[in-house]
């Protein structure tokens, strides 16, 4: 009788040529395991990190029921940890408790390692000063199916059918997610929950955002902070030059007092950096106010590197099938979602490791096809290096980007005007609360 699983696995048989979440697998042993408080009782026989790699190692393996994971935790061995032999009540009731948990546990070790290797990588090209260049944003969720029945009597396209969302933090060096938080409350303000995920973020870090979170009191709680931070203007924000570094050929850059008004603005100077495209004017900002530390073709580059957490939600989404869920539990969506975070995290880590040895920009290495190609390699007992250097710009794998690239001016040093040592660059701030910078609807009553 062949096993009830009707997925094939995708991953290699033992002969076969490690890939790299086979290599961090042989290293994880129970010495990852966070001691546990003293209590009454026996000892625990399933430690976390054992339950987080065996629910990861099924995910991968198309496990369709709760006994996958108790015939794998029970016959076989997983990198350090040997079989142990328990009921499968106690594994389920181990899932209910510390599922969500020991999954977690694996994308913070996974991540961690994967920061170590691919950190002697890195150039620093992008924003030397900075500790890290990290992108903040959120992502909804796609709805669930009316299965529960709490959620059967509601409309088609009821927000109380999404699943949640996504408040994510993205390194645009390593191109690894830093921290993702899965909140229940799809349909919330952005800036609600971004407070909380500036405990994740190093200090010096350099944050790229767009227009969701734009808000003085926000900008200005950042620079307080330490951090600094690149935006976009909102169209119709209001703000007053005071002193013009450069100008010219529709280039603009300058320091500038967010808030025209007394009853709407910030306390800190920030830098305008404005550039004509046409027909259309994108103005951009950050706290970076000396243009030697950060030119403003630099800053425009690193507003177009935001973009990189749009394409890495899509690497979800898309690529590893999170937009189809399999369950309406919160629990198991939860599941699924981290389990896909830490494969992603691996695909993300080849796509910067193949860059590195071909020579090329990140993003002339397709992810999309990297997902699709990479597992089927290893099955066919080929190393991932090996495919690459033979078939890679072959069959498209390595292929030229298709992101914009803006022709922009570089100003040179003499051409900077600096501003007078007395200038005032910090003032008395109000703040509206517009965080959203949307007018309320006028009740008809």
């Amino acid at each position: 009788m062949r096993h009830d699983s009707r997925w094939k696995t995708i991953l290699p048989e033992p002969s076969a040529p490690k890939g790299l979440i086979e290599t961090l697998l042989e290293e994880v042993g129970p010495h990852q395991e966070p001691p546990e408080p003293k209590r009454r009782g026996r000892p625990t026989q399933i430690l976390q990190a054992h339950l987080g790699w065996a629910m990861f190692w099924c995910f991968l393996q198309g496990w369709h029921a709760q006994l996958d994971l108790w015939r794998q935790m029970c016959t076989e061995r997983l990198g350090g940890f040997a079989p142990v032999k328990v009921s499968d009540q106690a594994i389920y009731k181990r899932l209910a408790t510390s599922g969500v948990q020991a999954l977690r546990l694996v994308f913070e070790w996974i991540s961690l390692c994967l920061a170590e290797r691919l950190g002697p990588r890195e150039k620093w090209s992008l924003a030397p000063f900075a500790s890290a260049v990290i992108a903040i944003d959120e992502s909804k969720l796609d709805q669930v199916g009316r299965w529960l029945s709490g959620l059967r009597d509601l409309p088609t396209g009821d927000p109380r059918l999404l699943a949640g969302r996504l408040s994510c933090l993205f390194d645009v060096r390593l191109q690894q997610w830093i921290w993702v938080d899965v909140l229940p409350e799809a349909m919330t303000n952005s800036l609600v929950h971004a407070r909380a995920l500036l405990e994740k973020v190093p200090s010096k870090a350099l944050l790229l955002f767009d227009l969701g979170y734009f808000s003085f009191e926000w900008l200005d709680e950042l620079t307080r902070r330490g951090f600094f931070w690149v935006s976009r203007l909102r169209e119709r924000g209001s703000y007053r030059i005071i002193h013009v570094f450069t100008q010219k050929d529709g280039y603009l850059d300058a320091l500038i007092w967010l808030g025209a008004y007394r009853s709407d603005r910030a306390q800190f100077a920030v830098r305008l950096v404005q550039v004509d495209r046409g027909r259309r004017t994108h103005r951009y900002l950050t706290n970076v106010l000396h243009p030697d530390q950060l030119s403003g073709a630099e800053v425009v580059r690193l507003y177009q590197r935001r973009w990189d957490i749009e394409l890495a939600f899509r690497a979800l989404k898309d690529h590893l099938r999170l937009n189809v869920l399999w369950s309406a539990k919160w629990e198991v969506i939860q599941v699924q979602i981290l389990a896909s975070l830490i494969l992603a995290q691996v695909f993300h880590a080849q796509q910067v490791e193949i860059a590195a040895q071909t020579h090329v920009e990140v993003f002339d290495v397709s992810l999309d096809l990297l997902i699709r190609l990479l597992p089927r390699k290893l099955l066919a007992g080929l190393s991932p290096s090996q495919f690459v250097a033979e078939h890679g710009k072959t069959v498209g794998l390595i292929r030229p980007h298709t992101r914009l690239v803006y022709d922009l001016p570089e100003i040179a040093y003499h051409e900077i005007v600096w501003p007078p040592s007395d200038i005032v660059l910090i003032r008395e701030p109000r703040y509206a609360h517009k965080a959203d910078g949307r007018k309320k609807p006028v009740s008809p009553n």
